[in-house]
Parts: C-alpha cells; sequence; structure tokens
C-alpha cells in the first residue's frame, strides 16, 4: 500500500471570517446596452471576477491569482525593461541587411534565411506592426517549404508565432487557421503513440474548446469559418434563431427555426434538430480526441475531466436558449428540465460519472487520498446534475475512505469543504472564469472595482438570498447585474459535517472586478 499523506489537523472551517482567497474568479460578458454609468459591450468583452476573504476591505489588490491562507497583500510587478521603438527598428534595420545579403550571395531560397525571417517577425510583432510581422512568420515558412517539402516540422516555430501574435491581436480566425495548420503538421510528422503528438492532439483538442467558447458565448465571429460548413444546426442555435419545444409524445427538447413555427404545424417536427444535431464541431472535435486518449487509458482523469467540460459547456449553451419559463415557449423547466429531457446531456452526464467511478473504485485500495478526491469530483459533478442526494452519498464515499486512514471529522470537514464559496465542479470551465479567458492566475491586472456580496448557500449547492451590501464607486448597473445573475446559477459545494451536508448562511465574500 502507498503512504497515505498526513492530514494536517485543523478547525472546522469559521467562516464567513475566514481570511482566504475564495478559489474562483467569474467573468461576465455583457449582453445588455450600456447604462448611464458608461460601461459599454466592448469595454467589458474581457470583464472578470475574482472572489476574496479580505481582513482589511480598504486594500488595493491585483488580481494575482493569488491563492494562500494569509491575509491578501499587493503583489510587487515586475520591472520590465522596455526598449525604444527607434532601437528596435535599429535591429530591423540590421535583420534586413543581412536577408538583402544573403539573398544577393546565396539566393532567395538560402535555408539561413528562414530564421532571419523569424528574428525579424519577432521585432516587428514588438513594435505593434501586425502586416510585416505576418509577413516575415509567412517568408520563414515558405522558405523552410521550399529547402525541406511542403509539410516540414521546420515550420512549427514560425507556426506557433503566427498563432501567438493572432491571438494577442484578437484574430482567432487567423489563431483558428493556424492551430489547424500546426495540427496537421505535427501529425503527418511525429510518430503515432509518442509523447509529442500526444501533447499536440491536447493543445488541439484545447484550442477547439476555446474556440468554441468564444464564439458560442463571446459572440467572436470572425471564427465562423468553414469548418462550420457541415452543422447548419449548430450555426442556427449559436445566432438565436431556433425555438425550444418540447415533444409530447417523446418529452424530448427539439429545437425549431423561428420562420417554421408561422408555418404549417404539421411540418415543425420534420424540420426540428435535436440536440445531437446541435453540437458544434469544435466540440466533436476536442470529444474525439479525448475518446482516443480514454481507448489506450481509460483512468487519465485529466481526460475524463475535460470530457466533462465539454458536456458542461453545450449544456450552458443549450440553457441560454431554452426558456425557464413559459413565455415564447411551450416548455416551463426546472433547473435540472434540460438535463431530463437532452439525451446527449443524459449521456454524458452518466459517461463521465461512470468513468470517476471506476477510477476511484481502482484507487481506494493502494492510494485511498487521491480515491478521496476522485470521489469530490464525482459528488460536485451529480451536484451540477441536481442530484444532491447521490452528491452527498459521494462524499460519504471520500470521508470513509479518510476515517479508515484515521482523519478526524474536523480534519475531513476542511478536506471536503475547504472555504464557504467554492464554485464546483473545479475541474470544468466555467463561462465566467479567468480559464475562461485564458488569463492565467498569476497575471496582474489592475482592478477596476468592486462588489461585497453576502448569501446562503442550500443543501443542493445553490445560492439564495443574494445581495450586493456594498461596492465601489463607479460600479455600473451592467456588473452588478451581470455578477447578480451569475450568483443565482452558481453552485457551491455545501458544507459538509459529520456525513451530512449543512446549509449556510450569511456568507460574505468580496468581488474584485476587472476588464
Amino acid at each position: 500500500m502507498s503512504s497515505m499523506p498526513t492530514p494536517k489537523t485543523q478547525s472546522p472551517p469559521a467562516w464567513p471570517c475566514l481570511a482566504r482567497s475564495c478559489v474562483f474568479g467569474l467573468l461576465a460578458l455583457m449582453l445588455l446596452p450600456a447604462t448611464a454609468q458608461g460601461q459599454s459591450r466592448s469595454e467589458l468583452r474581457n470583464l472578470f471576477f475574482d472572489a476574496v476573504y479580505v481582513v482589511d476591505p480598504e486594500q488595493v489588490l491585483y488580481s494575482s491569482g493569488y491563492r494562500d491562507n494569509k491575509a491578501i497583500e499587493t503583489p510587487a510587478l515586475p520591472d520590465i525593461p522596455s526598449r525604444l521603438p527607434s532601437e528596435i527598428l535599429e535591429d530591423i534595420r540590421s535583420y534586413e541587411e543581412s536577408i538583402n545579403n544573403l539573398i544577393e550571395t546565396s539566393g532567395i531560397y538560402e535555408p539561413v534565411l528562414a530564421q532571419e525571417y523569424l528574428a525579424t517577425g519577432k521585432l516587428y510583432e514588438q513594435l505593434g506592426d501586425r502586416e510585416n510581422a505576418v509577413k516575415a512568420y509567412e517568408d520563414a515558412m515558405h522558405i523552410s517549404r521550399v529547402n525541406q517539402g511542403l509539410f516540414t516540422i521546420a515550420q512549427v516555430e514560425a507556426v506557433r508565432a503566427l498563432i501567438e501574435f493572432s491571438k494577442n491581436t484578437r484574430n482567432f480566425a487567423e489563431a483558428d487557421k493556424y492551430h489547424e495548420y500546426l495540427y496537421y503538421l505535427l501529425s503527418q510528422n511525429l510518430d503515432p503513440g509518442s509523447t509529442e503528438l500526444v501533447e499536440a492532439s491536447l493543445d488541439w483538442a484545447e484550442w477547439n474548446m476555446e474556440a468554441y467558447r468564444r464564439l458560442a458565448f463571446q459572440d467572436e465571429s470572425g471564427l465562423s469559418n468553414s469548418s462550420e460548413v457541415g452543422s447548419i444546426g449548430a450555426t442556427m442555435l449559436r445566432r438565436g434563431e431556433l425555438v425550444a419545444i418540447e415533444d409530447d409524445q417523446f418529452s424530448e427538447i427539439l429545437f425549431v427555426p423561428r420562420t417554421v413555427l408561422l408555418g404549417n404545424p404539421a411540418s415543425i417536427r420534420m424540420q426540428s434538430f435535436t440536440p445531437d444535431q446541435l453540437i458544434d464541431p469544435r466540440l466533436k472535435k476536442a470529444d474525439s480526441i479525448y475518446d482516443n486518449m480514454l481507448e489506450k487509458d481509460s483512468t487519465n482523469l485529466d481526460v475524463i475531466r475535460e470530457k466533462a467540460n465539454i458536456t458542461f459547456l453545450y449544456r450552458k449553451q443549450l440553457e441560454q436558449f431554452i426558456s425557464y419559463s413559459a413565455i415564447g415557449s411551450n416548455i416551463t423547466t426546472t433547473r435540472n428540465r434540460s438535463v431530463r429531457s437532452v439525451t446527449v446531456l443524459r449521456r454524458g452526464y452518466a459517461d463521465i460519472r461512470e468513468a470517476l467511478l471506476e477510477l476511484a473504485v481502482m484507487l481506494a485500495e493502494d492510494d485511498p487520498f487521491s480515491a478521496a478526491r476522485v470521489y469530490l469530483d464525482i459528488g460536485d459533478w451529480d451536484l451540477v446534475f441536481d442530484r444532491p442526494g447521490r452528491a452527498e452519498d459521494s462524499y460519504n464515499q471520500a470521508r470513509e475512505l479518510l476515517l479508515a486512514q484515521g482523519w478526524s471529522e474536523t480534519e475531513i470537514t476542511a478536506f471536503i469543504t475547504p472555504e464557504p464559496a467554492l464554485l464546483v465542479p473545479g475541474f470544468v470551465t466555467y463561462e465566467f472564469t479567468r480559464a475562461f479567458l485564458n488569463i492565467s492566475e498569476t497575471t496582474n491586472i489592475p482592478y477596476s472595482g468592486y462588489m461585497d456580496v453576502s448569501f446562503d448557500v442550500r443543501l443542493d449547492g445553490t445560492l439564495r438570498r443574494i445581495a450586493i451590501d456594498n461596492s465601489s464607486e463607479g460600479t455600473g448597473q451592467q456588473i452588478r447585474e451581470r455578477l447578480l445573475d451569475l450568483l443565482r446559477s452558481a453552485l457551491m459545494r455545501p458544507l459538509f459535517v459529520a456525513g451530512e451536508t449543512v446549509p449556510q448562511s450569511d456568507i460574505k465574500v468580496r468581488y474584485y472586478y476587472a476588464y
């Protein structure tokens, strides 16, 4: 048996006065018009929230992703030496002179030119000269192709530079094109099953997830490229051109074009889409990659979690278009109505739960601590799909493993519910997080303001009595409303004491925001 980590003796969480950061950040993409207080939709495109428990309410913070039990302090921003444009231009002139000399002496396809063009592109990028940077990188690719073949792996560095530059300049359509090309290059040159190809596949799957999030939730229309030609339904869903209706015969939610509802009722079913037909091609690409990996290693926890992310995000997209009242639809839903009436979501929930359970059972004997963590994942997944009874059973499975290792109830409570506002599951990409925007937890971004919020947590992880008690000057109504909307849909792991979930009252959190 493997050794068990020695638990740290500690008291149950003393909430809500615990001075620690809450392990989640929230992003708000504003869908409403600008208010009189000034934030416009474009200004708030990258708005996110970081939630913290603070000792000093007047602290000035940076969104550094600081995670510790200590009071949060302002992180020191590193001194980054800046180069003058004139210095960069001088270097560019030097490289261009070298390029011209190489062309004169060795011809326009001299292999060394590839590295010269690559270095020149990086300098143009520092200047913010997009046109010349892209041209230099593409010239580097062209020289490599001429000398080593059309799909030579020598292009990889230039392609990656084009990807990053395209992202930095918010040209996601170009990033999408180069990501696909990079994956093709690597798949043609790397050995099947090699570590390098596995990493390339994961990167390709991750980009498809990012592209889907930006397209479905942030309206990055530039990502509507040729990969969507075969998915008319996914495009119509994203544009809001479909209406959710309930099939009385099969109790299944269908999506019907708005124009069809104005025609012959008899043709509605023939022209409707099932949710399975509306899945974005990018999600399918990512899912296929993860499935291939799980065929080789069915207990790969990271891949199982990524597949869970696909189900979670697709559910979020569908719920945007399923009415939670009878207005505009014949569906009156509960919080989980969409799950019970959408086959692809039911199947996704069951498959992920089964995979996690298989892993937990396998780990239980030799690594009970890791098995306990997987049981927490299962419980959180149960909560998301509105099964609080199952969630409590899963948390108890973790408890039983830890009790057998000599842990006390106090230690187990601190392990299962380390803080009162823990957004779950932690392994999915929530629509309103740093991760959703690919903003690193360690990236320092000055906050624009804050809101102090109080709420209760029910046994099923939903929140009630949500109120903004205080906010910084200049906090616009859009930001306030978006935070409230997000908290109403958020799930937080309930307090778990001696084998039972317990409701929590009057939790107080400060949400700093930046955009």
